[in-house]
C-alpha cells in the first residue's frame, strides 16, 4: 500500500490553508499553481479531499496518452502529455483529480471552449475559454525535501500521512476500543466477572 494523505474532519475548520500552501508550493516548481486538495463542507462539518495513492490507480489505467504515471510511491502527471480529456478525474473514486487551466508547459491539448449547454455539468463546465486545460492530482510534493507541504500548512493538525503500518495500527486500537465499550455495556447490568473471559480472549486473539 502506498502512502497518502488522510484528513480528519473532527479537526478540520475548512479555513483553506492546505489548499493556498499546496498551489504555491507547486507554483515555485513551475508546475501548475493549482491545488491538488479541495475542501468539502456542510453545516456540521468540514473535510480536506485528498488523493489515495492507489494501487493499480483508475485514474493511470484510464489515460489514453499515458500522461499519469507513478514514481515509487506517488502519482504524477507528464504536464506535457496531458490533453485536458479529464477521463481521469471521471475514474477517481475519491474525486481527487482536479482540471486545471492554463497549462505553462508545451501541451498537446488543443484550447477547449466553455460548454455551450444547459445541461453540461460538472467537471466538463470548469475548462477555461481559451486556455490548454490539463489535469491535477496529488504527488505528494515529490519536487520537495520536507514532504507534503499541506500537513505542515494545516493550523489544527487535521492532516497526517500515512502508510499501512500506522493504518494496521489505527484499525487495531479501534478494535480494542469496541471491544472495551462493549463489555462495559454488557457488564452494566452483570457480575463484573460475567464476560471477563470472552473479552480477555478476545483482546488475546487481537495482538
Amino acid at each position: 500500500m502506498n502512502r497518502f494523505v488522510v484528513s480528519d474532519p473532527a479537526r478540520c475548520i475548512g479555513c483553506g490553508a492546505c489548499r493556498v500552501t499546496c498551489s504555491e508550493a507547486h507554483r515555485k516548481r513551475a508546475l501548475r499553481p493549482a491545488s491538488r486538495i479541495s475542501l468539502v463542507k456542510t453545516r456540521e462539518v468540514s473535510a480536506a479531499v485528498t488523493c489515495h495513492q492507489c494501487e493499480g490507480a483508475p485514474c493511470l489505467a484510464v489515460c489514453p496518452e499515458g500522461a499519469i504515471y507513478q514514481e515509487r510511491d506517488r502519482l504524477q502527471v507528464d504536464e506535457g502529455r496531458c490533453t485536458g480529456c479529464l477521463l481521469c478525474a471521471l475514474a477517481c473514486p475519491f474525486g481527487a483529480v482536479y482540471p486545471s487551466a492554463p497549462s505553462t508547459a508545451h501541451v498537446k491539448a488543443a484550447p477547449y471552449s466553455r460548454a455551450s449547454s444547459a445541461r453540461s455539468a460538472g467537471l466538463l463546465r470548469q475548462k477555461e475559454t481559451g486556455a490548454y486545460t490539463g489535469v491535477v492530482v496529488c504527488d505528494l510534493c515529490a519536487k520537495s525535501s520536507d514532504g507534503p507541504r499541506c500537513i505542515a500548512a494545516c493550523p489544527t493538525k487535521a492532516l497526517a500521512l500515512v502508510d499501512e503500518e500506522m493504518l494496521e495500527a489505527l484499525g487495531k486500537n479501534r478494535r480494542i476500543e469496541a471491544v472495551e465499550r462493549a463489555e462495559a455495556a454488557l457488564r452494566g447490568g452483570l457480575p463484573d466477572d460475567a464476560f471477563a473471559g470472552v473479552f480477555d480472549l478476545l483482546e488475546e486473539v487481537d495482538r
